[in-house]
């Protein structure tokens, strides 16, 4: 996503390039006993809406989970397979 950004950027397109980065939402995909903090589908819409509407360079949606992809982004290799 930071190729695509800084290339509009180069050639001064207004193309905006959002980073969405959800968590759990709602969906079958994110059926499971171990999740936790799901974010309703239509939550989650709303708030992509708005990051999109906004402009935001990343997004998270729900935004307690930049919480999480700080930490995530610090756990070694190892660690990291045996929590996901």
């Amino acid at each position: 996503m930071e190729g695509l950004y800084f290339k509009a950027n180069k050639i001064n397109t207004k193309v905006s390039i959002p980073d969405i980065q959800p968590g759990f939402v709602g969906t079958p995909m994110a059926k499971g006993d171990k999740r936790f903090w799901i974010t309703p589908v239509e939550r989650a819409a709303e708030q992509i809406y708005r990051a999109i509407k906004k402009k935001k360079k990343r997004a998270y949606i729900s935004p307690r989970w930049r919480v999480i992809a700080f930490f995530l982004k610090w756990v070694p290799g190892f660690i990291y397979k045996r929590i996901v």
